[in-house]
């Protein structure tokens, strides 16, 4: 037979044509198989190690990923795994949600690893934070760039950022205009931050419950408001003060007379958030927050409508 002016055996003709009715009449008309673009392929089969191309199902390739977590133990990228797999992430995304549910790797804005790998880096991170704080005691905190390098982490961009906002969620650093402290070392401030801090500290003393606002000290002092917040998070750092609400501290000794008072006043019985406001001259601004602290620390038990002094 001659298709297009070319000889066709029949054979092959027979295997690429298909019988097609038309107008009463029935003809050979030549197929053509579907054309897949690589990526369709790839998502289809996967050459093993001898060249012979397998199925790929979910499970060989979520052992793939964890074993590239392995070989990546500070963590790996979405678009390295991708290039490794030779997958996209539209194909992997199903997959990288198993491992998230299934408590096996955790990730950050695209940098994965696996809780074992992410546990003990982060353990160098706040191991090389601690160090350098005490290399430079009086110092107010240390860019998240820098303790990464420092640790040997390549960890950067977004990733970082993400990874330091769930330290300081799980408290374990704070961060402040001078980047990021570990809470387990004590600051060391210098003389001219002692002699501020201890000022500010005795503008705060003036009022045992009612405490002057950031704002009132750096005027009644005559200093620069930042000054004021800045020595706040210092004197914060080394304990010598309380934020217990926005623009509200009190230094330690405050809190344990504060302490002490409420459990004088109220005597063991049941007292409501006005009834302690009253007995302690003092208003919401100061109560509500004073009494979720006194929660936070063990003090007093109860709701918003009655609480009680523990035992």
């Amino acid at each position: 037979m001659v298709f297009a002016g070319v000889a066709v055996d029949q054979q092959v003709q027979n295997r690429w044509s298909v019988p097609v009715s038309h107008a009463g009449k029935t003809h050979l008309a030549s197929y053509r198989p579907k054309k897949f673009r690589r990526h369709e392929w790839e998502a289809r089969i996967e050459p093993n190690a001898e060249g012979v191309s397998l199925s790929v199902n979910q499970d060989n390739i979520e052992r793939e990923i964890l074993a590239i977590f392995g070989d990546h133990p500070n963590g790996v990228t979405t678009a390295q795994i991708c290039r490794i797999v030779r997958k996209t992430p539209q194909d992997l995304g199903s997959i990288f949600e198993a491992l998230i549910e299934s408590h096996r790797a955790v990730g950050f804005a695209g940098l994965w690893l696996t809780i074992p790998n992410l546990e003990l880096a982060v353990d160098r991170f706040l191991l090389t934070l601690g160090a350098l704080q005490e290399e430079e005691p009086t110092r107010g905190g240390f860019p998240p760039e820098q303790v990464a390098k420092a640790s040997e982490l390549d960890w950067i961009g977004k990733p970082l950022d993400r990874i330091v906002a769930r330290l300081v969620t799980d408290g374990k650093i704070e961060t402040g205009p001078s980047g990021i402290r570990a809470l387990n070392v004590t600051l060391q401030l210098t003389p001219r931050q002692r002699a501020l801090l201890d000022r500010v500290i005795a503008e705060l003393e003036t009022e045992p419950v009612n405490t002057p606002t950031p704002n009132s000290i750096a005027k009644s002092m005559g200093v620069p408001i930042q000054a004021v917040d800045e020595i706040l998070r210092l004197g914060v750092q080394a304990g010598e003060a309380v934020r217990i609400d926005e623009g509200v501290f009190y230094t330690p000794r405050q809190l344990e007379a504060i302490k002490l008072r409420v459990a004088t006043e109220t005597n063991g019985e049941p007292f409501s958030m006005t009834d302690l406001r009253d007995k302690l001259q003092t208003t919401r601004k100061y109560i509500a927050p004073l009494l979720d602290y006194f929660d936070s620390v063990g003090l007093t038990e109860g709701d918003r409508e009655s609480r009680r002094v523990r035992r």
